[in-house]
């Protein structure tokens, strides 16, 4: 056998996709399988959660448990995961990138599970928040821009966060247009200018989740 033949991704020649006769069968395909569910589920589940029911929380909240859930899986995966799990002379950069991929997934689909136990046929209910600024994302052709709203989304609270909404809905308030980058502090400080209703979905788990915002 040729040493182009023998590469770590073609152990003894073999299609890097097949199963290594040396061990058991099943064990081999459940692991694959998991691994498929988690790679392209994962994702897969997650987007559709921030799409249909995502989370009315901070945004630093969301930054904060996303690093730590793709930290904690990433540790985790030393554990799942031992060095006879991949092929024999695979690059260690290499098994790190799939270890973070592994984060990475792993957390998109325990946010997806979590957000759809939390959000699906929950009811909803309506508030009127007050609105203090907005801006759009930068592209040239206004349809395909994201519009945002920044809102006191707990009154009496003056924390703000930053809504997407419909065009129509954001052409129709008259408040402060602001820098995408603007402090949270900064935007916190500015006076409240109008009014929108957002449609809360009452989370089962106790999180609430964004349906939609209206004009009052």
């Amino acid at each position: 056998m040729s040493n182009i033949q023998e590469v770590w991704w073609r152990p003894g020649g073999r299609s890097p996709f097949a199963l290594d006769p040396t061990k058991r069968r099943l064990p081999q395909i459940a692991s694959i399988v998991g691994q498929s569910l988690i790679i392209f589920g994962g994702p897969l589940i997650g987007l559709m959660t921030i799409r249909s029911y995502p989370f009315l929380i901070e945004d630093r909240t969301i930054y904060i448990v996303g690093l730590a859930g793709i930290v904690f899986w990433f540790v985790a995966s030393f554990v799942l995961f031992g060095n006879k799990s991949f092929p024999r002379g695979m690059p260690a950069f290499l098994k790190l990138q799939f270890r973070a991929g592994f984060g990475l997934c792993m957390t998109f689909l325990i946010v997806g599970i979590v957000g759809i136990a939390n959000g699906y046929r929950t009811p909803l209910i309506r508030r009127d928040v007050a609105v203090v600024a907005k801006h759009t994302t930068r592209q040239s052709d206004p349809a395909n821009r994201t519009y945002y709203v920044a809102i006191r989304a707990w009154s009496p609270l003056r924390t703000v966060v930053e809504l997407s909404t419909r065009r129509e809905v954001y052409d129709r308030l008259a408040v402060p247009v602001t820098a995408i980058d603007t402090p949270e502090a900064e935007l916190e400080a500015m006076s409240d200018r109008a009014f929108v209703r957002l449609i809360v979905g009452q989370g089962r788990l106790g999180l609430e989740w964004l349906k939609g915002i209206e004009p009052p």
